[in-house]
């Protein structure tokens, strides 16, 4: 059975069964709590909680997750992705356990053919009403039915919220896959691919029950990727139809063939699945960056050209996983269809910029191996590590993956301690006078973050906390002085958004300063920067701001006006047309 089929055959079981087909969501989640979206239930935590009504008793999804905890897994395992579909099914407060026992059981014999013999069954080790479902009405041996304990069967989501006990099923793929004894003898033969989560509980962010939830609710999990696993009788998710078309994709760029080299093997499974993983955050409009979620796909696109380079390839390549993955996934996704270009310009400007200082990092990298190899060491040091991180953009990571598969550790102590090193010299720099951010980094960790008042008002009392000038933190300022201050509150509006910061006055006991721009800063300061037009300001004395007001409502204006052209360029252009920033 294809994957697209296997989609189908499920979302249509449920419907026929009363669930409303729930499309995906973003991996960009709307939970703050989670970095991105990691399982089927994150956009159905709040009727879980009960902190919304659900518009329907029942719903059913095949929905996009990720999960970053899986990244260095990647390729070394025959069943590890951090990009992945779960197909989900899910009760608010309607059906319980013996519904969704008796469902699984059907739509995995019935539906996907699943012969009864080769299906395992694991519970948590208190829950004997579930054995007893599974056994005395859906009808699996008890000899299959295997408790286990919290780590393996009671599901949370390693964040505060919604828990409770599992039950999953697991298909016996034959001995040429290992021993016999069930899934907790080997996880290889016996794949796991259905865990329905009995959502009864809340937890804390530590995983602690700390009490029940409102009502009792189901959680189904079944990853597609692992079911086509099973039922097209392949070794690994790299060979069924959803992910060997990438390996393709790598096997043609390279000239490699795929199964002949393990080396060669992991090289092409990350280029496959991180190239199809980089291209659905892109397209849910996860952007490179050196923090959160951008960090996470800046960090798996330099994987990509650091194994492509490996294989021997030179030239760019996203753009080829890009096409291929939706060639495979676009009929199910349509985003990735009308956000193709835009993908391909974001994917390709990373590429380049960082295979440019790759070249320059490797020889560096591969002299320090050498030399390593030549003194009998196992370990690179921490300062090749680090000037790795600091002058070529190797994340630390990424160092210690390259420098494992030439047998190598890597000193990751020395590299936090030279990375301390440098902050504490940077905070020495902004003490006697060094790069302005360094400087206002100091100011704001005695500060604290600014309060902004600026939506509601357009003037304000408070006071001056900070003044530097000079690229030093200065006492007092004087006329003629070109200086940035902090208050402890402000009207004034920080350039953001694609909107330019405030100009206006801030005016104290002893003089005056006429301010020439507004921007954010370190620690949630807002930093105001110009003129000392008279007198003298000292730190700490109480200050009058006031902004511009013409121009507030001028710049807010134009502002506005971005973002209606953008949408009305969208319109008639097409939804790939993404701004990109703008100053206004």
């Amino acid at each position: 059975m294809q994957a697209d089929q296997i989609r189908r055959t499920f979302l249509r079981f449920f419907e026929e069964r009363g669930h409303r087909v729930v499309p995906s969501s973003s991996l960009i989640p709307a939970d703050p709590t989670l970095l991105l979206t990691n399982a089927g239930m994150n956009q159905f935590k709040p009727y879980f909680l009960g902190l919304e009504q659900p518009p329907y008793p029942r719903a059913t999804t095949a929905q996009k997750v990720f999960r970053a905890v899986d990244i260095e897994n990647v390729g070394h395992t025959a069943r590890h992705l951090t990009f992945f579909e779960m197909l989900g099914n899910f009760s608010f407060g309607d059906y319980f356990k013996k519904e969704a026992c008796a469902w699984a059981y059907e739509l995995v014999t019935e539906g996907y053919g699943v012969d009864q013999d080769r299906l395992w069954v694991t519970v948590f080790e208190t829950d004997d009403e579930t054995i007893d479902i599974w056994a005395d009405e859906v009808g699996i041996p008890r000899e299959r039915i295997v408790r286990r304990g919290r780590e393996d069967n009671f599901w949370w989501m390693h964040v505060a919220g919604p828990s409770g006990p599992c039950s999953e099923i697991f298909v016996d793929r034959g001995p040429e896959y290992g021993p016999d004894g069930g899934p907790a003898v080997d996880e290889e033969r016996f794949l796991e691919i259905w865990n329905v989560v009995f959502m009864q509980n809340e937890c804390d962010e530590h995983g602690n029950v700390k009490g029940e939830l409102p009502k009792k609710n189901i959680d189904t999990g079944s990853s597609l990727e692992r079911v086509a696993m099973a039922l097209q009788n392949k070794a690994t998710l790299f060979e069924t139809d959803l992910l060997r078309p990438l390996v393709e994709t790598a096997e043609s760029i390279s000239g490699r063939i795929y199964g002949q080299d393990d080396t060669t093997d992991v090289s092409l499974r990350i280029l496959a699945e991180h190239g199809r993983a980089c291209t659905f955050l892109i397209a849910d409009g996860v952007l490179p960056s050196n923090e959160g979620r951008g960090y996470v796909l800046r960090r798996m696109l330099r994987k990509v050209v650091t194994h492509a380079r490996r294989l021997g390839v030179e030239r760019p390549i996203m753009s080829d996983f890009v096409e291929r993955t939706v060639d495979v996934m676009g009929e199910a996704y349509p985003d990735l269809v009308s956000n193709k270009p835009f993908v391909l310009q974001v994917a390709g400007s990373e590429e380049e910029r960082f295979g440019a200082t790759y070249r320059q990092g490797i020889v560096l990298f591969e002299s320090e191996v050498e030399k390593a190899k030549k003194e009998s060491s196992q370990a690179l040091p921490g300062s090749v590590a680090f000037r790795l991180h600091d002058t070529h953009g190797f994340p630390l990571e990424l160092t210690v993956e390259v420098a494992r598969d030439a047998g190598l550790l890597v000193d990751t102590d020395e590299f936090a301690s030279l990375m301390e090193e440098q902050r504490r010299r940077a905070r020495d720099a902004a003490r006697k006078g060094g790069p302005v951010e360094s400087v206002l980094a100091e100011v704001s960790a005695v500060s604290g973050p600014t309060d902004f008042l600026g939506y509601e008002r357009l003037s304000s009392e408070g006071r001056l906390l900070g003044i530097v000038a000079d690229g030093s933190i200065s006492e007092t300022a004087h006329e003629g002085d070109r200086i940035r201050v902090v208050l402890d509150r402000t009207p004034f509006y920080a350039e953001g958004g694609g909107q330019v910061g405030d100009e206006g006055v801030i005016r104290t006991p002893g003089g005056v300063i006429k301010i020439s721009d507004t921007k954010p800063g370190p620690g949630g300061i807002i930093v105001h920067e110009g003129l000392v037009s008279s007198g003298e300001v000292r730190q700490g004395e109480e200050m009058e701001a006031e902004v511009d007001v013409p121009r507030r409502q001028a710049t807010a204006r134009s502002h506005t006006a971005t973002h209606v052209l953008h949408h009305t360029i969208r319109q008639f252009v097409g939804e790939h047309a993404r701004q990109a920033g703008s100053l206004v």
